[in-house]
């Protein structure tokens, strides 16, 4: 397994796709990479209001309740992410 695949690996249980509303109302949907440290305390906490944030970092976002399918692909490919 090359270096590139363990990474991707790694990093694919703390990406997460969050749905929800922006500060302004609208819909929008959000891939987060998770700090490893705080994956427990995202996952209690991500059933209420989140400052994503607080809990890593936002990789893409847009507005919409489902992300595009380019989106989609890119986090399949560079992070691992796969949908549920």
């Amino acid at each position: 397994m090359s270096f590139a695949d363990r990474v991707r690996r790694e990093r694919a249980g703390n990406v997460f796709l969050v749905r929800g509303r922006d500060a302004t109302g609208r819909a929008a949907w959000y891939f987060v990479l998770v700090d490893a440290a705080k994956r427990a305390a995202f996952r209690k906490a991500a059933a209420g209001q989140l400052e994503l944030n607080a809990y890593g970092r936002i990789i893409a976002s847009g507005f919409g309740t489902e992300p595009p399918a380019d989106v989609n692909e890119r986090m399949r490919t560079e992070y691992g992410f796969t949908s549920e």
